[in-house]
């Protein structure tokens, strides 16, 4: 009896670290610099939208922005970042690869900048199939010298299979309606949105 608790306590250890050693890599980013050191002002930068989705990139922006605050960062407010970039002929995520990171640093006056490609943002409902998903890449370069800081990218999905002809036809009515309450609100996506965001800031050292 003592030998059979002896054996549960040590494969209990066994699991414990295992989880610990999964829940470790599973939070690492792509990549982070070597002696990491947070920058202290950062802004957000308009996205560069690979989808056909024109609300997606504006919302997933505003919400990282936002919860980028809670790791310590002081962020640039969105409408002042995108009125400094105007000035300096930037009205469009997809144009910032034609600027060095130095100058676009230098108009916003910050420390770090944050990119991002949103990769995916669909709403697939096809007969018994519905999905949900967005995905993105983000990185942050030092606004002084350009170089790569940290970098991560994620994917949030959510996948429905009805099971009978009535199921999916109520599945549906359900997400077309909450397709387009989204849409009208200007939240699309939102609880894929927040738990992206979230994934990501989990990688990125706070200040």
């Amino acid at each position: 009896m003592q030998k059979d608790f002896k054996n549960y306590k040590f494969y209990c250890r066994i699991l414990f670290l295992s989880v610990l050693f999964f829940l470790g890599c599973a939070v690492k980013p792509k990549f982070i610099v070597n002696n990491y050191t947070p920058p202290v002002t950062v802004a957000v930068l308009p996205f560069n939208n690979l989808t056909n989705d024109l609300d997606g990139p504006v919302y997933v922006r505003k919400i990282f922005s936002e919860r980028l605050k809670y790791k310590g960062y002081i962020v640039k407010p969105l409408d002042e970042t995108d009125d400094i970039l105007r000035g300096i002929g930037i009205t469009d995520g997809g144009q910032l690869s034609a600027f060095k990171p130095e100058k676009i640093g230098e108009a916003l006056n910050v420390d770090g900048l944050f990119y991002c490609d949103l990769l995916e943002f669909s709403y697939i409902t096809v007969g018994f199939y519905n999905k949900r998903a967005v995905s993105a890449s983000f990185k942050l370069l030092d606004a002084k010298n350009g170089n790569l800081l940290w970098h991560d990218e994620k994917k949030v999905s959510r996948t429905d299979v009805a099971l009978s002809s009535q199921e999916a036809l109520k599945a549906f009515k359900d997400h077309i309606i909450e397709k387009t309450v989204e849409k009208t609100l200007k939240i699309p996506l939102r609880e894929e949105v927040k738990e992206l965001v979230n994934r990501v800031l989990l990688t990125l050292p706070g200040r």
